[in-house]
């Protein structure tokens, strides 16, 4: 009886879930905002997308969270002028519109309903596991924008978008609450969209390494990295090790029953693939520091012996196409393993100097001391490469304390779901927690949060754990 209602309530063996009616407005909406975003001239067309989206994300907000995860790896490509210098991708027009929807939402409801009705989210967000850190989090980077505001126009820009990437992501785990409550049959279409756009960006970088292998050029090189839709090889590895944790997890996991698992693994070999490509040494060792936790939580060793095979594999692929990038791991001082020297030092100088407040989001010229402007050209938003240093570099000792704080409250309430739930329940869980501790390990040697794709992510595990295991 209980295996019946868990497959009713997952959709087992199915290839997608039933969302429910979705009548012609949200499906026009959504359209409406696409073709604005492509079609329409600036800044017309991002308002028109705007104010799709938003409507969208005030009477659909699942619609709205799936439009976001599906546009998340356009980031770097769909972009359009706004207003003067300021420029949107689809995904940031579809994460401000989620915000303004959200809010129109909820004082929408409180003309129809009375002005109580503004107290009701006001208690949902009291009774949020991650309010106190999140708090914390938004606190600090209010005040250290206003108390330590950044000198020149460059680094006022650089603020602005790192505060921002703190703040409307948050709407990311509104949406997930508000569109999964009580209806986790809807969390394996969220999944069924993430994997497909991760097919689709491994897909297109496999078949951008084979043209430039089938139409060599003197400009290439001896060893090619790809990087899809995204502006650079680490930032393709960067989406690619959330996206390859969680599917691969879910391949080990799920029940032998399950027909996604088939899905899963399928995709999972063409997104390590497109990982190996991207020539990404951090990326490399995220995978395989995600792949302790689904081998330990899931029992499943030989998935572990497997994966190792298909390393070594890969490894001999670059030791006949790239030594020189592999063998680079072990020779510090070079390349890119030099500029991360480099931009550690100038951080640790920056927290001796203030440890409690940090810099601020927009003072970045600090790490012009050491790494020459031209290494972080083309950057979105300058980073220190390591979680703790970057965190404790811009917001200080409280900010870092803060992101710690939600990422140990995301761990207790992973562990939980793992524990208490049933099996696919657990498998969601695994899949949760290797995604962040290949995230973590990632952010070690490279971003972890100040990226819109990478904070998408964040929240987006933060909320799905949460209803995981709110539910058991």
């Amino acid at each position: 009886m209980r295996e019946e209602a868990t497959g009713r309530l997952y959709g087992r063996g199915a290839v997608a879930t039933r969302l429910g009616p979705i009548d012609r407005i949200h499906g026009g909406l959504f359209l409406g905002g696409l073709l604005s975003f492509l079609a329409l001239p600036s800044p017309l067309g991002v308002v028109l997308t705007l104010v799709a989206f938003a409507v969208l994300a005030a009477v659909a907000p699942f619609g709205a969270l799936l439009s976001l995860l599906g546009a998340v790896p356009l980031h770097f490509t769909l972009r359009r002028p706004f207003i003067g210098p300021l420029e949107l991708s689809l995904p940031d027009a579809v994460l401000l519109a989620c915000v303004l929807g959200l809010l129109g939402r909820v004082y929408w409801r409180a003309l129809l309903r009375g002005s109580g009705e503004l107290k009701s989210p006001l208690r949902r967000m009291l009774r949020s596991p991650y309010f106190l850190p999140g708090l914390l989090l938004v606190a600090i980077s209010t005040l250290t924008l206003v108390l330590l505001p950044p000198q020149t126009s460059r680094g006022l820009v650089v603020g602005l978008r790192a505060y921002s990437i703190i703040i409307e992501p948050l709407a990311v785990y509104a949406l997930v609450l508000l569109g999964l409550r009580g209806r986790r049959d809807r969390l394996w279409l969220l999944l069924d969209v993430v994997v497909a756009g991760a097919l689709v960006v491994s897909l297109y970088g496999v078949l951008e390494a084979l043209w430039v292998a089938v139409n060599p050029s003197p400009q290439v090189g001896g060893y090619y990295r790809i990087s899809s839709f995204f502006n650079h090889p680490n930032s393709l590895a960067l989406y690619l090790t959330r996206t390859l944790s969680i599917f691969g997890a879910l391949a080990v996991a799920l029940p032998a029953g399950e027909r996604r698992r088939r899905v899963y693994l399928a995709g999972v070999a063409l997104m390590g693939a497109a990982m190996l490509l991207s020539g990404s040494r951090g990326g490399w060792i995220a995978v395989a520091a995600a792949a302790v936790p689904i081998a330990l939580l899931s029992r499943s060793y030989r998935w572990l012996v497997l994966a190792g095979a298909a390393g070594a594999v890969g490894i001999g692929f670059l030791l006949l196409t790239g030594l020189d990038r592999l063998s680079s791991l072990f020779r510090p001082g070079r390349n890119s393993a030099d500029t991360r020297e480099r931009i550690w030092k100038a951080a640790i100088e920056e927290i001796e100097r203030s440890p409690l407040w940090g810099t601020g989001l927009g003072h970045v010229e600090w790490m012009h001391r050491y790494v020459g402007r031209r290494r972080l050209r083309g950057t979105e938003l300058i980073d220190a490469h390591n979680l703790f240093l970057d965190f404790w570099s811009k917001l200080g000792i409280i900010g870092l304390l803060a992101i710690l704080g939600l990422v140990a409250r995301f761990y207790l309430l992973a562990l939980q779901a793992y524990r208490r739930g049933e099996a696919m329940t657990r498998a969601l869980a695994v899949a949760l927690i290797a995604a962040m501790t290949g995230s973590i390990v990632h952010g070690l040697v490279d971003a972890f949060y100040f990226g819109l794709p990478l904070a998408v992510f964040f929240w987006l595990m933060l909320g799905l754990a949460e209803v995981l295991s709110s539910e058991i």
